[in-house]
């Protein structure tokens, strides 16, 4: 294998894209549309990969403190949310279940309750959801309501 500097990659990656006709920022949004002949499709995921390669190799340039300070700001962040979740109010989480419980039964109503073609909507093996692909949505309008009469069971305690 052959290990180039990322000098070389970046210069590879200028000669590839001018290879194309087409600055990276259009080659960018084409490729975000799906709007890419074939061979710029290859040359966007060869672009992809150099990129990625250059990403690693910069990350392990990173000096210590860096990589230590970025570490301690997640453990910061994690720390943030668990007590964000353990101290809010067991009030404000419960007034925000009333608020949305009413808008999730309206989604779950708007579902239809059973297969047009099959009355049953169990799952059929371990490699099916339900009867048939159209009696997806209501084996999952069965299952929404399930949750929903927990979650109603578990605001009333």
């Amino acid at each position: 294998m052959t290990e180039k500097t990322p000098a070389e990659l970046r210069e590879q990656r200028a000669r590839l894209i001018a290879s194309t006709g087409l600055t990276e920022t259009v080659l960018r949004e084409r490729a975000e549309g799906f709007q890419l002949y074939p061979e710029h499709y290859d040359i966007w995921v060869t672009l992809e990969g150099i990129d990625m390669h250059l990403a690693e190799l910069t990350e392990g340039e990173q000096s210590p403190e860096l990589k230590e300070a970025q570490a301690q700001a997640r453990g910061w962040e994690e720390k943030y949310f668990e007590l964000v979740e353990r101290y809010t109010p067991a009030a404000v989480q419960a007034a925000a279940l009333r608020e949305w419980l009413p808008v999730l039964r309206r989604a779950v109503e708007s579902l239809p309750a059973k297969c047009p073609y099959h009355d049953d909507t169990t799952p059929h093996g371990v490699w099916r959801e339900a009867c048939c692909d159209t009696g997806i949505p209501a084996r999952r309008r069965e299952l929404a309501e399930k949750a929903l009469v927990a979650l109603g069971a578990e605001e009333a305690s």
